[in-house]
């Protein structure tokens, strides 16, 4: 499929250079020998045939065209974003071309700002990087773009629970509170972005070490509002119903009954469920 296409766009490019007898200049016999690899589906070939000769006339527009197609079949966008602002600077005439270095531009900006705010995140600026990601993927109209933030989102998510852990140790609990809620929304964001009916494994030992964070800050109930949010997103989450039920079995008195509801539906063995209906029982004699 992918050979299909880079092949309607590629293949009229070069039959579309003149046939020379005889002397041929140096780039342009790269230019040909490229159009054969480029028939045998040797798309590797082809793209280095298309280098040789750009390296041998920087000023061939056709070689340009037609490794900035190449590139961006293979998925390189760096290299399809270099060759489209060559091909457009030789032909500025060519809006296609020029629109087509302006996306790329816009991409490679895109990425910038993704590994940017990676780096934010392994620099302990949790927070801000998280809102960077978070606003690439949100607006940008670019599917390489987004797909690029997403990935970069994934890799943050342990180096999140990580700082979080450095954090509870050092005893800075409202830090690790706030750390382990940037890294569980995290994981609630990566889930929508792949379509997920359920909360990616990432998050569930966050949502237990953020219960641990807040009993310790003396605030168990600081998780409140993120477990009511992880359920309104997904209410199946066995993880984030045991942990809300915690919380409301710290709260005084302790609501046994929705502890309860809530442990039924994480999954909690029969007896322990059946306990805390017993007690929500006596609470209201």
């Amino acid at each position: 499929m992918r050979t299909a296409i880079v092949r309607a766009l590629v293949l009229p490019v070069l039959l579309a250079i003149p046939f020379v007898s005889g002397c041929q200049s140096e780039a342009k016999r790269h230019l040909y020998k490229a159009e054969d690899l480029f028939e045998k589906r040797d798309l590797d070939g082809a793209k280095k045939e298309l280098a040789l000769s750009i390296k041998a006339d920087p000023t061939n527009l056709d070689a340009h065209k037609s490794l900035a197609h190449i590139d961006e079949a293979l998925g390189d966008d760096e290299g399809a974003a270099r060759e489209y602002e060559a091909a457009s600077a030789l032909d500025p005439a060519d809006q296609k071309l020029l629109d087509k270095a302006r996306l790329y531009k816009q991409l490679e900006s895109m990425a910038n700002s993704s590994g940017k705010s990676l780096d934010d995140i392994k620099a302990g600026k949790v927070e801000g990087g998280v809102r960077g990601l978070k606003d690439i993927m949100l607006t940008t109209r670019i599917p390489a773009a987004r797909q690029k933030a997403v990935h970069a989102l994934a890799d943050a998510i342990p180096i999140i629970e990580k700082i979080g852990d450095r954090q509870a140790q050092d005893k800075k609990y409202a830090d690790a509170i706030n750390t382990y809620e940037q890294g569980i929304r995290a994981a609630m964001l990566l889930a929508r972005a792949h379509k997920m009916e359920m909360l990616g494994p990432d998050a569930d030992p966050m949502m237990h070490k953020i219960n641990q964070a807040a009993k310790a800050a003396g605030t168990p109930d600081a998780a409140f509002k993120l477990f009511n949010d992880v359920i309104g997103d997904y209410p199946d989450d066995k993880v984030a119903n045991l942990e809300l039920a915690q919380v409301y079995l710290s709260k005084t008195p302790p609501e046994y009954d929705t502890a309860a509801d809530l442990e039924e539906r994480g999954g909690a063995p029969d007896d322990e469920v059946r306990k805390l209906r017993d007690q929500a029982k006596k609470h209201r004699k």
